[in-house]
């Protein structure tokens, strides 16, 4: 059901007209629209109830055509392995406590603001930071709680701000994800005179993400993971997939008229359309300039994650909304989660005497929201809990002041699961995790009125006997639950993390793939066989994980056309707004990680005038060439979706992968074979396919089925054969245009810094100046078209690096290399695929 609505996207965007003070959008569909939609609607619901795994979202099949071979007869020797390869993972804080614990013991690293790198260090986990300052985002959230900002921030200049923010944050994620070091302090190198193997192994550890877990609003996740080809898991505290059940939590639905299931359900892919296309030239500049990767247009790329079925794990309690029943299996509830409780935690002084004063008083606090007058919050406050024995966390909010009633204590930070065992209710801002704490341990919870009358009221039933039962009932059942561990158990259940294992060490993850074979193996069982002349690195190509069908692109023809102008014109602005950031912002002064080489700065430098005006001028140059390529490529590709856009017709298949004029001749080629191929043969098979359709699943007369069939099979006709026509030229030349961009570097083997670096660490000799260039690529920042090289390089770096790790404890080494080398003679790999071309 993801991309059944799709083509009215336009009309969806122009039916949200009104944001409220809250932040929350008016959304409403006009008549039309829902007469277009209802049948279809109906139709993919009463199929969602029979199977909500197929109506989430039908994934037309593949098609089987290959040009060559592989020997794919190779098997992993498990040795009676059962648990899971060990990965370099980014999540959250309670989710990776578990995750870097047995049984799963991975690496895990906390990307997110510096601000909170003490307190995910004290957790005793890695920490990356991604920039961006989280105070002026909730003091921006605050003024604009919504999707769409107030006139007053547009005024001000703060939506620029936070752009400014956005852009750092993608580039700060993207480094998270493939860089050393934690994104705060420089990573120094010595003189090139003085650089060395012992020097080197004293950089820090390499990070390359095998799996990423994040959350919505972190929106470089979905193209990270599409460039490095691994898992992704999004969790959240909101419901973020669309339901039937529930409206968007950003949305305002006009309920007297039309059908509110199906408004609800719309309401989702209006409120993600709008975020889209107010951030969509941020995404695409991240893409081209960092990720080397194809723009995108709002029209589709705001449909990704449920096209694309990316598991989802909602971080709340399933006593308090249960999973509807239109999410897919691929959807999941965890419950909350939960940090353990610091065992030598006490209040201070002043604090617990005024617990022990009298009777549990009422906690009342604001947590991360920032607060525009405080003055006029804390009078508030004040005047509703006269009355009250009162705590009130000042937050950062700055809630306070001078004349403060003696029932009423000003707190500090103290942790909520210390202190909520010790107050008859909690008053809060709604956040998830203060939310969850206070449900958890049975406290009647009051999300903020900001009315003073209102608030007492509210405070005042939260205190009736019958309300204190029904939240010791929720809590009851909370307690019971594991969200953390749940979560971490539904994050290794889903499909993409299954068989991650090394063929050799299966406790470990693979990385690399012996070319032209499923041989699958771990860094270290990696370098132990290079290091013992087992393999050479031209013989192994990098593992793609996950293909995220990230290119599917437009639904339809004239959407394609749409797109093609809008993104090209997209690029020019991106143009001129890098241009003026080359020449106006010295970003190496401001660049998380710098790197330094004695005492001078090696990387991050901003061009000088004259290099960015040339690359401005190539810039705007490839973006006028590729207007009429992305014409051909989004027509075909429009024409290729239609089918299934318009009809679900599930016999489109998924085209292949495009990285280069070879790859977008041969899916060119596939087009026109297959697509002829099925545009023909439908006008028989799809009548054919329908009338079984209809009397086996009994949705109406069999007769009725095959006349849709027939019009599904002459749709077909046009659209199949027009994309086939426009297949050759619009594949191809997409192709071409790729393999320009990326200067025809297309080849995934080893550069001379990779393998300086491993002659090396296996303690041949190496020029100085070529070691020093090898180690000033492996911790600088992998952007743009040598992207695949420098990722290739840091697969090299940890490959070794593990192997000198484990030959610090010799009896260990020689064991485990010997299991090694003996698993690899089992497998009795034929020569023709570890031979070295001369």
């Amino acid at each position: 059901m993801s991309s059944c609505f799709s083509g009215s996207d336009r009309k969806l965007q122009r039916n949200n007209s009104k944001v409220h003070d809250d932040g929350r959008a008016d959304v409403s569909f006009d008549e039309k629209l829902q007469a277009k939609l209802m049948r279809k609607f109906h139709h993919e619901d009463k199929k969602a109830k029979r199977n909500p795994d197929e109506a989430e979202s039908k994934e037309p099949k593949r098609a089987a055509f290959h040009w060559r071979k592989r020997k794919d007869d190779f098997v992993a020797d498990l040795q009676g392995f059962e648990g899971v390869p060990r990965m370099n993972i980014a999540p959250f804080i309670a989710l990776g406590n578990v995750l870097q614990k047995a049984p799963y013991n991975h690496r895990v690293r906390i990307c997110t603001h510096p601000n909170f790198k003490d307190f995910v260090e004290d957790n005793g986990l890695e920490f990356y930071s991604i920039g961006g300052d989280p105070e002026k985002l909730m003091s921006y959230m605050v003024r604009n709680p919504g999707v769409i900002p107030s006139l007053e921030s547009m005024k001000a200049g703060d939506v620029g701000d936070r752009r400014e923010e956005i852009a750092e944050m993608l580039e700060g994620c993207w480094r998270a994800c493939t860089q050393g070091g934690n994104g705060v302090d420089p990573i120094r190198l010595p003189q090139a005179s003085k650089i060395s193997t012992d020097t080197i192994m004293q950089l820090p550890d390499p990070f390359i993400a095998d799996a990423i877990i994040s959350n919505p609003p972190a929106y470089a996740n979905i193209h990270i993971a599409e460039k490095l080809a691994v898992p992704l898991h999004m969790m959240f505290t909101m419901p973020w997939s669309p339901t039937t059940a529930f409206a968007h939590p950003l949305a305002n639905l006009d309920t007297d008229k039309g059908d509110r299931k199906l408004a609800n359900y719309l309401s989702y892919y209006s409120m993600e359309l709008l975020t889209s296309e107010g951030l969509i030239d941020l995404i695409n500049d991240f893409r081209e300039n960092t990720l080397a990767l194809d723009p995108l247009h709002a029209a589709w790329a705001h449909q990704l994650l449920p096209q694309l079925k990316v598991p989802f794990t909602y971080c709340w309690s399933p006593a308090l909304i249960p999973k509807p029943a239109d999410w897919g299996s691929h959807i999941t509830i965890s419950g909350f989660f939960f940090m353990d409780p610091k065992k030598d935690f006490e209040f201070d002084a002043d604090l617990k005497k005024f617990l022990d004063a009298g009777d549990p008083p009422v906690y009342i606090g604001f947590g991360s929201i920032v607060v525009d007058d405080p003055e006029a919050m804390t009078k508030m406050i004040l005047d509703a809990v006269k009355q009250l024995g009162t705590l009130v966390s000042k937050g950062w909010g700055g809630i306070g002041g001078e004349d403060v009633p003696d029932n009423v204590f000003l707190l500090g930070n103290v942790p909520h699961d210390q202190l909520f065992p010790h107050c008859s209710a909690v008053v809060h801002h709604g956040g998830a995790g203060t939310n969850a704490i206070g449900i958890s341990l049975g406290c009647p919870t009051v999300v903020v009125e900001l009315d003073a009358d209102k608030l007492a009221n509210q405070i005042r039933e939260a205190l009736k006997p019958e309300t204190k039962e029904r939240a010791k009932e929720l809590a009851a059942k909370i307690k019971e639950e594991t969200g953390a561990k749940t979560a971490a158990k539904f994050f290794h259940e889903t499909k993409q993390m299954q068989d991650a294992g090394c063929f050799l060490c299966p406790d470990q993850v693979a990385v690399y793939r012996v070319r032209r074979t499923n041989l699958k193996l771990s860094a270290l069982a990696t370098a132990i066989l290079i290091d013992h002349g087992k393999l050479q690195p031209q013989h192994l190509k990098l593992i793609r994980r996950k293909r995220w069908y990230v290119e599917k692109g437009a639904q339809e023809p004239l959407i394609g056309i749409y797109g093609a102008i809008e993104t090209t014109g997209v690029g020019y602005k991106n143009c001129v707004s890098r241009l003026a950031k080359d020449l106006h912002h010295n970003k190496a002064s401001n660049a998380p990680g710098k790197i330094f080489v004695g005492d001078a700065e090696a990387a991050g430098e901003v061009p000088g005038a004259l290099k960015a005006v040339g690359k401005f001028t190539g810039s705007v140059g490839m973006n006028t060439l590729r207007l009429p390529v992305d014409l051909l490529y989004n027509l075909a590709n429009g024409f290729h979706n239609a089918p299934f856009h318009f009809f679900s017709d599930d016999t489109v298949r998924v085209r292949g992968e495009i990285n280069g004029v070879m790859s977008g001749t041969k899916v060119g080629f596939q087009e026109l074979v297959f697509g002829f191929y099925d545009a023909f043969t439908g006008v028989v098979t799809q009548p054919v396919r329908g009338y079984k359709k209809h009397s086996n699943e009994g949705v109406g007369p069999a007769s009725f089925g095959a006349l849709k069939g027939c019009g599904k099979g002459l749709v077909g006709l046009v659209s199949k054969s027009s994309a086939a026509a426009l297949g050759v030229p619009g594949y191809g030349f997409k192709g071409l245009e790729r393999s320009i961009r990326t200067g025809w570097k297309t080849r995934d083997t080893p550069n001379e810094n990779s393998l300086a670096l491993l002659h090396a660490l296996r303690g041949q000799e190496q020029d100085e100046q070529q070691l020093g260039n090898a180690a000033l690529a492996l911790v600088s920042q992998a952007q743009g078209n040598s992207t695949r090289k420098q990722i290739r390089g840091r697969r090299g770096w940890q490959c070794f690096m593990e192997l000198q790790h484990l030959r610090q404890n010799p009896d260990k080494a020689a064991a485990k290399e010997e299991e090694v080398l003996q698993g690899w003679d089992r497998l009795k790999v034929p020569k023709e695929f570890t031979r070295v071309e001369e």
